[in-house]
């Protein structure tokens, strides 16, 4: 997960990713990968894998105890490389909000959760270097009102789709089926997660051709624990403002008081 952010400059904008970032989604991606890679080498052999804004490279370390020991992650310089659960020599830096590539092909590219934390107009530049990695790209991006660190460009998936698209990618919604009811696949990964294959890799291999039979959408779909969540933190927010407001008149008051000095101060510094 993650990456560069909105300022071209990429040190200028590492500040949202921090080693606490890091650790409170690790584990969750971790066991989510887990669970969702499985799924993907059924449906294709790899031997091979990117993975592209791989934070700390839980997915790829994911990748290696399930046999695959070819990996190579692409993020931001930021990423101390202490925290790293690869090998360092296996993790290369790159603004991804550029064009960017290294000197191969992979079996698997993946990007997970990434795409949202770049600027709407890098993100014909990075579809176009993610698709020149591999003819498979495990995909998801938050959809609107999803939320999140850093989060500038969410987009359904439809609006990804278009993009990939552009250069003779098509969606197969084959792994979305397979993982929305396991509770140990973190809720985003189980909405956002398709896979965006090239069309001849698709024409030769009859497993993938089939699931793409079955891949009419719809594909911008939110998944009962986005909404649950989203309801909780709505009834919190709810609760803290009766609360605020049956602290009584004097706390109101002085709130009041509070805003209006600032708005003074604005005004006659402006």
């Amino acid at each position: 997960m993650t990456n560069t952010a909105a300022n071209p400059t990429l040190a200028a904008e590492s500040a949202p990713y921090t080693r606490a970032f890091y650790e409170q989604q690790q584990q969750g991606s971790y066991q989510s990968a887990l669970r969702v890679l499985p799924q993907v080498l059924q449906l294709i052999p790899v031997r091979s894998v990117v993975d592209v804004g791989c934070g700390v490279a839980a997915w790829l370390a994911a990748a290696q105890k399930l046999g695959v020991d070819d990996v190579l992650g692409i993020d931001g310089d930021y990423v101390d490389r202490s925290t790293l659960l690869i090998a360092a020599e296996n993790f290369c830096p790159r603004d991804l909000t550029r064009p960017f590539g290294v000197d191969r092909v992979f079996d698997l590219a993946m990007s997970l959760e990434v795409a949202e934390h770049l600027p709407a107009s890098s993100a014909e530049s990075f579809i176009e270097s993610l698709v020149a990695l591999s003819p498979v790209i495990l995909f998801s991006a938050a959809v609107p009102a999803q939320t999140g660190t850093n989060h500038i460009n969410e987009q359904w998936p439809t609006w990804w789709i278009e993009h990939f698209r552009k250069f003779g990618f098509v969606p197969v919604d084959c792994i979305r089926r397979r993982i929305w009811n396991d509770p140990k696949v973190e809720w985003w990964y189980a909405q956002n997660t398709l896979l965006m294959v090239r069309d001849d890799y698709l024409q030769s291999s009859p497993l993938l051709l089939e699931e793409a039979r079955k891949s009419a959408g719809p594909f911008a779909i939110v998944h009962p624990r986005a909404f649950r969540e989203r309801l909780a933190s709505e009834r919190r927010s709810a609760a803290g403002f009766r609360q605020w407001l049956a602290a009584g008149p004097s706390v109101i008051r002085a709130s009041a008081s509070r805003i209006l000095r600032r708005l003074t101060r604005s005004t006659l510094t402006s």
